[in-house]
């Protein structure tokens, strides 16, 4: 199957956060790698340049007429581009891609370039995941091959398409060894994906009714911290503001995960936050499908929701909500 080019970064943010292994060239003269190692350094700018113009264009769009406070969409993505600590490179040449290690586990995943053959202003090349523990190379549950299309449009070279193919050798009894298998192999989204390639634990996944009672609460720790600013409708500025004790525990009020305004199949969006200081803000969650209650709050920290799945209902007419 083809994938966007977003879903592409997610899927492939196993990699995150890498340093290039010598100096990149300039656009006039990189190589189709050279640009897509360049696209997965983390940096925003770069990572826009490398999409087609199309998609550049309808990014600008989407932000010309997004409500205020909406994040970026290409900041969000290379936001979560991040190496969690982990030591993690990029090579311009020789067989491996990229390389990310982890000490705690002594592992190493490895993306290896297969093969890459030119079309003129096309190219294409193929990749395969690896997994490396102790120096001995072990077999992974699900094999992963990525056919990467990448095209030259106006002097630069942009990522166009991606087919995926996945590979389980039900015959090979050793698929079915219980060390063989995470838990979070089963996750079903590009970023629990990515973790459990590189061994971390699975996120919990809290329900969007308690997401939108810790942005509630996260937006009056941000007023506390910033009286000159008040509220914000920025949700990025949310992000690791601070603790605290959900059920008896420990928690982060918002993970990173939140900056890009999806998580766990609802889109959160703050708005009202006019004046400066704010004193207002509300916050919605809606599900992406369409299906599903929809969920507000605001600065009384009012919870409510809504059957219909929409935001403006949820504040308008929205039942108390209990979580």
């Amino acid at each position: 199957m083809k994938l966007s080019c977003s879903i592409l970064l997610g899927l492939l943010l196993m990699t995150p956060g890498f340093t290039p292994a010598g100096q990149a060239a300039d656009n006039s003269s990189q190589t189709p790698r050279q640009a897509l190692i360049e696209m997965f350094s983390g940096n925003p700018e770069r990572l826009n340049r490398h999409l087609t113009v199309a998609v550049q264009d309808k990014f600008k769009a989407l932000m010309r007429t997004a409500p205020a406070g909406t994040p970026n969409p290409i900041q969000a993505i290379a936001m979560s581009a991040t190496n969690n600590g982990k030591r993690s490179a990029a090579f311009e040449t020789g067989p491996i891609l990229f390389s990310v290690n982890n000490d705690e586990t002594n592992q190493r995943i490895e993306v290896h370039l297969d093969a890459e053959e030119f079309h003129g202003e096309q190219d294409e090349m193929e990749v395969s995941v690896h997994s490396i523990r102790a120096g001995v190379e072990e077999m992974m549950p699900v094999q992963m091959r990525f056919m990467l299309n990448m095209k030259l449009q106006q002097e630069i070279w942009r990522l166009d398409a991606i087919t995926i193919s996945a590979k389980l050798p039900l015959g090979d009894p050793h698929l079915f060894d219980q060390s063989m298998w995470m838990p979070t192999m089963m996750a079903n989204n590009a970023t629990d994906f990515g973790n459990a390639l590189t061994g971390e634990p699975p996120k919990p996944r809290i329900t969007p009714i308690r997401a939108v009672r810790r942005m509630a609460l996260a937006e009056n720790i941000y007023a506390q911290k910033h009286p000159e600013m008040g509220f914000t409708c920025a949700i990025s500025n949310l992000v690791n503001v601070g603790h605290g004790l959900d059920d008896g525990e420990s928690y982060k009020f918002m993970d990173p995960e939140f900056a890009g305004g999806v998580y766990n199949g609802y889109r959160f969006a703050l708005r009202g936050c006019d004046g400066r200081p704010s004193k207002s803000f509300q916050v919605v969650a809606e599900p992406i499908s369409g299906k599903g209650k929809a969920y507000c709050s605001d600065d009384r920290l009012n919870l409510r929701s809504a059957d219909d799945g929409r935001g403006s209902t949820c504040l308008a007419s929205g039942r108390i909500a209990r979580n």
